[in-house]
């Protein structure tokens, strides 16, 4: 009887997802044959955007182009920009080792570095999703490779495009427990759990393009087949300057790709009960791909295709890291609304950002949801609450990540009724 019951209210549930009030007239059909077996739908997402992010042929301003770090005296040593393809021509290939999160806030404080073994490890996360992954914005081999068997060509292209990957996972527990210091200071008291920490490990993360002193770098593996190009996970894994001492202290950036809920967010929580929920977890890479050199021991320069140096200023070390930003979000479909934003002039330097209302860090972290500020913007799936839609540009360090606040306004999504649609003014840029 509980299976029919339960069978019944997700088809109710879903009865809805395809009307004129629904999210953004999205494909409905994967989130429901998913939901059907979980409750929960864990997407990827490798884009600023979380709704329909700039094609690759509008990032830098329309041109198509990868962005380019300051070279020469106090930047990065001079670069061999032979060949370089545009962003849509770059080949990308990701090995995702597992998504896992964590509802003990007070041992994950200071970036994991209270997790010391694996005793520890075991204790702090729910391993979701161990199921490695791997996407390939193109075909690295003429057999049956991993990204082929796993359809991970498609799966690269929803990585890229705002419509999220979907990884294979099991349901975190619901059980209401946690920290209730954490709780009471973010005001918050639901039944369910709040969880704090999510983490992506990258095993891999291969950008197609790298030369040594011109000559294209052949040597990399991926999959354990020869590509073209620079596995980047290495040079990200800790920020410039980081000694050799300190590294032995810190865990690295990229294992796992870590976003850290702070108390003015409150966006993971996953409530008791049997209503499908998304977990959306997003890393800004195709937005801010950006070309970068280093000096080899051999004083021979590489340039290699990274992540732009948004919040730590590369300049030629062979660290890069600490730019590539993770953010992750529970949207409950079934109640959640969204917003449509006038007054965007569709100046592709600018973004609409959504933050919730006692968020200020706009410039320095991801926003809970972003959209292009273009003409008819709009953001799908917002859970009840109080917002903030702000306008950002691109305009100072022109690296593909905004860094200008151009105005800001509030808005609210009330409890009731669901799946509505809500409309907010703001000029941009």
């Amino acid at each position: 009887m509980n299976s029919i019951f339960i069978f019944l209210f997700v088809s109710a549930s879903f009865s809805h997802c395809k009307t004129k009030m629904d999210l953004g007239n999205e494909t409905a059909l994967p989130v429901l044959s998913t939901l059907f077996n979980n409750r929960m739908l864990l997407l990827l997402k490798g884009t600023y955007s979380t709704d329909s992010p700039l094609d690759w042929s509008e990032l830098n301003n329309g041109t198509g182009q990868l962005y380019v770090d300051a070279q020469g005296d106090g930047g990065d040593p001079t670069m061999n920009l032979v060949s370089v393809p545009e962003a849509k021509d770059l080949p990308i290939f990701l090995d995702i080792g597992e998504v896992r999160i964590s509802s003990k806030y007070t041992k994950g404080i200071n970036d994991l570095t209270q997790i010391r073994d694996t005793m520890d490890s075991n204790k702090f996360w729910d391993f979701i999703a161990p199921t490695r992954q791997v996407f390939c914005t193109i075909p690295y081999s003429f057999d049956n490779d991993t990204c082929r068997s796993t359809n991970g060509v498609l799966k690269a292209y929803d990585f890229f495009n705002g419509i999220g990957a979907q990884y294979p996972s099991n349901d975190p527990s619901a059980k209401t427990e946690g920290d209730s210091a954490w709780t009471i200071s973010a005001g918050k008291s639901f039944l369910g759990r709040q969880y704090y920490y999510t983490g992506i490990y990258f095993r891999s993360l291969v950008t197609g393009y790298a030369n040594n002193a011109g000559v294209p770098i052949t040597t990399t593996r991926f999959d354990n087949r020869p590509v073209y190009g620079l596995n980047i996970v290495p040079r990200n894994n800790y920020v410039p300057g980081t000694t050799t001492v300190s590294k032995s202290e810190i865990v690295p950036k990229m294992f796992p790709s870590l976003y850290s809920q702070k108390p003015t967010q409150a966006d993971m929580e996953i409530r008791e009960g049997i209503d499908p929920y998304i977990l959306e977890v997003r890393v800004n890479l195709k937005e801010n791909l950006m070309l970068h050199s280093y000096l080899t021991t051999n004083l021979t320069t590489i340039t290699y295709v990274g992540v732009s140096d948004i919040i730590y200023d590369h300049k030629g070390e062979g660290d890069a890291g600490g730019n590539l930003m993770t953010r992750a979000r529970i949207i409950y479909p079934e109640t959640a609304s969204s917003l449509e934003i006038t007054g965007g002039k569709n100046s592709l330097r600018h973004h609409y950002g959504i933050f919730r209302i006692d968020e200020t860090e706009y410039t320095t972290s991801l926003p809970l949801a972003a959209t292009p500020a273009k003409a008819g913007a709009k953001i799908r799936y917002l859970n009840p609450g109080l917002y903030k839609v702000v306008c950002m540009g691109d305009v100072s360090k022109i690296d593909g990540f905004p860094d200008t606040v151009v105005g800001e306004t509030t808005f609210s999504i009330p409890e009731y009724p669901f799946r509505q649609t809500y409309s907010v003014d703001l000029s941009c840029p």
